[in-house]
């Protein structure tokens, strides 16, 4: 199964080049950094819409129908695509709305439960036809399509550089089941292998809550304090959004790096007035000067 996803993660991604945001990298370096707290999108990875779940503008009916066409799925009717796709948002909708009401400010979906109920309405509706859907491949398929992502350059350089100095490193980062699998895929290496702590690893989909919620945050500092000693002070957390990440990490006693390596991911939040006030301890805008900036 895992090694089918990945090869359709291959076959459905190809090379894209950063655009430049016409911002400039910091001059002075943040010393005395233990640890290192990556984004994923937008950050790691560049990303066609900037970050995973923020491509509902983006989407068309056309991807959705491919994706159920290439995973096997039989078309009875080609309004399966525009229906399923308006389902698709729709119960995203209703999971968060639900969510809201348990209290939770930031809900974060399960995207294989989505998917579930969606095919299921899609058979019903005799739409589409298919006995036994495999929800990871069509969720991976759409995906791809909607969100395609590739690795930012010089990331590999920048780890390997942080690995060197024994440097601890952690993900808190809004994600899905394939996230991970997407290092793997195009990198040929896994999170852990190149280097990251399982116990530093925050996905927005296990935890039920998305950015910019504290609690990834302050389960990764804690977990920094208990089991390897380390102050917030003595991190440094890295991501492209200045609400989602620069300002929650700051809430939490990070020190913090806006990356502003691609336009089409970078989000200043201008239009946050409380935001225009804070300011990340660095600026990067290449992965590559992580080895410059961090110390």
């Amino acid at each position: 199964m895992v090694k089918k996803l990945l090869d359709i993660i291959k076959e459905n991604s190809k090379p894209m080049d950063p655009v430049a945001t016409g911002l400039n990298a910091s001059s002075i370096a943040v010393k005395n950094i233990k640890s290192v707290i990556f984004d994923i999108y937008g950050t790691l990875l560049q990303s066609a819409t900037g970050d995973i779940g923020s491509n509902k503008k983006q989407s068309k009916s056309g991807y959705f129908l491919d994706a159920l066409k290439q995973s096997g799925i039989i078309i009875l009717n080609s309004k399966a695509g525009q229906t399923g796709l308006d389902y698709f948002y729709e119960e995203i909708d209703l999971a968060h709305k639900k969510s809201k009401k348990m209290g939770v400010t930031y809900p974060e979906v399960i995207i294989t439960d989505i998917w579930d109920t969606v095919l299921t309405k899609l058979i019903k509706s005799k739409l589409i036809y298919s006995k036994n859907p495999n929800i990871g491949e069509i969720a991976v398929l759409f995906e791809c399509k909607v969100n395609p992502v590739w690795p930012m350059p010089d990331l590999l350089k920048a780890i390997k550089y942080l690995q060197s100095r024994n440097v601890i490193m952690g993900i808190i980062s809004n994600a899905q089941f394939y996230t991970p699998l997407l290092f793997k895929a195009l990198l040929g290496t896994t999170l852990e292998e190149m280097g990251f702590y399982s116990e530093l690893i925050e996905y927005s989909y296990v935890n039920g809550e998305a950015k910019p919620s504290a609690n990834m945050f302050k389960t990764v500092k804690d977990n920094l304090l208990t089991k390897f000693n380390i102050t917030p002070e003595d991190t440094i957390y890295i991501g492209n959004d200045m609400l989602n990440d620069i300002y929650s990490a700051k809430m939490e006693g990070f020190k913090t790096a806006l990356f502003a390596g691609d336009l089409r991911s970078l989000r200043l939040r201008l239009d946050i007035p409380e935001l225009l006030k804070e300011k990340p301890d660095i600026v990067i805008t290449n992965l590559n000067q992580i080895i410059e900036l961090v110390k």
